[in-house]
């Protein structure tokens, strides 16, 4: 009896356990629960959602940083010709550049810009390219300076879109102008009827950027692009340093004459009978040279005489 009565007693509390059910053999609905039951069960899955939610945006800034470093990273790796870009010292979101236009209608054309990427890149709007100066230009607004990138960029696609084509995307309006929906409409309108005067006030635009150029900077970034007049006592120790090239671990020092255009190759290591307008020796380093003539901003592009 006491063995029954256990079993019986422990089995007790497990009862409410059971579904019920009717007479009829139907299940009961659960009773509804109580007001404050139901604001505890409601608040349940609002907090869970915070807590991942800050969970992620924990990792937002260190990802933030390596897409821009990569993005910079391909960007050194293209190249772009007449092109040079540095990332702010104090936001990774905002580059500094400038463009040397080499050839075309703003030849000899140094147009300094900043690059501005926003805060949610690579999953937001694509960045923007806005010049110091405004350039005369279809595509360039004439009072803020900046260029209609969203042209070429409609919607941003990650790991599809990188700032290096914006950058491309900004050299080659330059080469290749488009008048369509422009941002300057004089400038399209020009272009379009009376070329001349498009030319005319493609010049100013290129002589005033070419004056313009040694203005001091505002900024108080160190990275941000200055620009000086040639001063043999400060840039002629970095001149050399660019004319310097490895051969073999030896060095090898390219000496300039009064002419630009005339080089001549010393070598310490080198033989009177080794070849000297021929093929490049092997060990030699390829270093491609930009200088600009003197009393001008007019870029001329040379090989390293050193491979000459």
């Amino acid at each position: 009896m006491s063995q029954s009565s256990d079993q019986a007693t422990s089995s007790t509390p497990a009862r409410p356990m059971v579904k019920e059910t009717n007479k009829e053999g139907r299940k009961q609905l659960p009773s509804i629960p109580d007001t404050q039951t139901q604001a505890a069960m409601a608040a349940r899955p609002k907090q869970h959602g915070s807590i991942v939610k800050a969970n992620t945006n924990s990792y937002g800034p260190f990802m933030l940083e390596y897409s821009l470093m990569a993005e910079y990273n391909l960007l050194m790796q293209q190249k772009t010709p007449g092109c040079y870009v540095i990332p702010s010292a104090m936001s990774s979101l905002v580059w500094y550049g400038v463009l040397f236009i080499r050839q075309g209608l703003y030849q000899e054309g140094a147009f300094k810009f900043t690059v501005i990427i926003p805060d949610n890149f690579p999953n937001g709007d694509c960045p923007s390219l806005v010049f110091d100066l405004p350039v005369f230009h279809p595509l360039v607004d004439p009072l803020t300076g900046q260029l209609d990138v969203k042209r070429a960029f409609q919607k941003w696609r990650k790991n599809v879109n990188h700032v290096w084509q914006v950058l491309l995307y900004a050299r080659r309006v330059f080469y290749k102008i488009d008048s369509k929906s422009p941002l300057n409409k004089e400038a399209a309108e020009l272009y379009e009827t009376d070329l001349e005067s498009f030319k005319k006030n493609v010049a100013e635009s290129v002589e005033k950027s070419k004056e313009r150029l040694n203005d001091p900077v505002k900024s108080d970034d160190p990275h941000c692009l200055r620009f000086s007049p040639w001063d043999p006592s400060i840039h002629e120790e970095s001149r050399q340093q660019m004319l310097k090239t490895k051969v073999m671990g030896s060095d090898v020092v390219v000496e300039e004459n009064n002419s630009p255009n005339d080089a001549v190759r010393s070598s310490e290591n080198e033989s009177d009978n080794g070849p000297r307008n021929g093929a490049p020796q092997p060990g030699v380093s390829s270093k491609g040279l930009s200088w600009m003539k003197p009393g001008s901003v007019q870029i001329f592009a040379r090989d390293d005489p050193a491979l000459a």
